[in-house]
């Protein structure tokens, strides 16, 4: 049995799986993050970071990780001058996952999930991308992972649902399961896809109608603050008889800045005991969070 099949048998058993905490901003904390390519480039020059990182996560508990590869498709290299180096890049970060695994023990339980990310522009959802641009983006970079044996592909930070297709079709063409990580801002009463401000007027309902019918292991309310996750989660809820997750960030998170924006790990906590309240089940953190929160979440789950 593979390691995402133990992974889908415990989730049917009612199990509340850890997911990691935040990576770009453990890079940042670093001193290493790129003002191009943010967490891409340090993929390329300090590949040994980002496996300690990983390392430190699955000794904090963490049950899943995944890849430094949300900054290394081509449409993000390009901004640092680095697009010949997808595959290297891509290479790297799923070497360090598998490397990390190995070192810590855990090859037999930890699932490795393989990243991409919402199309640039990333801030400006309402810029459209071809669909077609977006697919061979997502196989190219999809496919490059893949050599190195990830256990489920992750779209993160989607905040286009031409995006949200689009790797769902490239991760079912390469035979990996995948999930859909969505970001949410607030207008007024309503939740809609974004990571800054109301963008392209895109809703989180617009998105969930469109993927209802999609083969998705998984959908994360990813990328979000903590007080929209919760009624993020609601909305999928309602629209998504399967597995879902949260992946939160902290309030007013507008940019990989952990330090301006730190949330006490027992205040996440206290976000993520709502969470899965609310039937989430599989838990983690995003920017600003740290091995210390999800060494929290883990004594919780321990303790439960």
């Amino acid at each position: 049995m593979s390691n995402f099949e133990k992974l889908q048998a415990r989730l049917a058993a009612g199990e509340t799986i850890l997911m990691d905490g935040g990576m770009g901003s453990e890079i940042e904390k670093r001193g290493l993050a790129s003002p191009t390519t943010w967490s891409g480039g340090p993929m390329l020059t300090h590949p040994e970071v980002v496996k300690d990182i990983h390392q430190e996560y699955i000794e904090a508990g963490a049950e899943i990780i995944i890849t430094n590869t949300f900054g290394t498709g081509r449409d993000v290299l390009e901004h640092g001058g680095l697009e010949h180096k997808v595959a290297e890049a891509n290479k790297l970060g799923i070497e360090a996952a598998v490397q990390a695994r190995r070192n810590s023990g855990t090859e037999d339980s930890v699932v490795i999930a393989a990243s991409v990310s919402t199309m640039a522009p990333m801030a400006h959802a309402e810029v459209p991308v071809p669909f077609e641009k977006a697919l061979d983006t997502y196989r190219e970079q999809l496919g490059e992972l893949s050599k190195g044996g990830p256990d489920v592909a992750v779209g993160e930070m989607l905040v286009r649902i031409s995006d949200t297709l689009a790797v769902i079709e490239a991760a079912a063409e390469l035979g990996l399961p995948v999930w859909v990580g969505l970001s949410l801002v607030r207008d007024g009463d309503g939740l809609y896809l974004g990571i800054q401000d109301r963008h392209g007027g895109e809703t989180l309902q617009d998105a969930m109608d469109a993927i209802k019918d999609k083969d998705i292991a998984s959908v994360f309310i990813m990328h979000t603050p903590v007080d929209e996750t919760g009624p993020g989660l609601e909305i999928v809820r309602k629209n998504w008889s399967g597995t879902f997750g949260a992946y939160a960030h902290f309030p007013g998170h507008g940019g990989p800045n952990p330090r301006s924006n730190a949330v006490d790990p027992q205040r996440y906590l206290e976000y993520a005991k709502g969470w899965s309240e609310q039937g989430a089940r599989i838990i983690g953190g995003c920017c600003g969070t740290s091995p210390d929160h999800i060494r929290a979440l883990r004594k919780w789950l321990s303790d439960s």
